[in-house]
């Protein structure tokens, strides 16, 4: 496929269950890097790659992610293989503002834009040991101030 999705939002705006939903219609996932550690339930090569910091680095070095950046502690990248293979990814603000034209110009940017009392409620009930609500929140309300680069927006939680 050449135009892909991307998928875009703070935490807990519902990227992973619309991917999920693509999924299940035949769209392939693009499978991000992270040094963040795995959340109860998440796998290596599904849900992420998840990596040691020397072997992001390594990857930064051989010039292998379309994107890549620091957010909350960690670093995030999309490799170039990943955006080659798949029909949709997940990404966030900055992440979409880092790629060079080439590969922004195939994408159809969604932008999930979800009230923060939802976004609070369905982190509290995630209850990631890695990290505190009140900073997630936080840091993704810094993040999306001024987040306009997408082609559609939805605000309704109940997509």
């Amino acid at each position: 496929m050449n135009g892909k999705i991307a998928i875009v939002g703070a935490a807990a705006t519902g990227k992973d269950y619309l991917r999920k939903r693509m999924m299940d219609r035949g769209m392939v996932y693009g499978v991000s890097c992270t040094t963040r550690l795995p959340r109860e339930g998440e796998v290596h090569g599904k849900d992420y790659y998840y990596l040691t910091p020397e072997e992001f680095e390594s990857k930064i070095e051989r010039g292998e992610f379309v994107e890549w950046q620091d957010f909350n502690g960690w670093k995030y990248g999309l490799t170039r293989d990943e955006f080659e293979r798949c029909d949709v990814m997940i990404l966030n603000a900055e992440a979409v503002n880092l790629l060079h034209a080439d590969y922004r110009n195939r994408l159809f940017v969604i932008y999930l834009d979800i009230a923060e009392e939802t976004r609070r409620e369905r982190l509290s009930v995630r209850d990631d040991k890695n990290d505190a609500t009140d900073r997630r929140i936080e840091a993704d309300n810094l993040q999306f101030r001024n987040f306009l680069d997408f082609d559609c927006k939805i605000t309704n939680e109940n997509f």
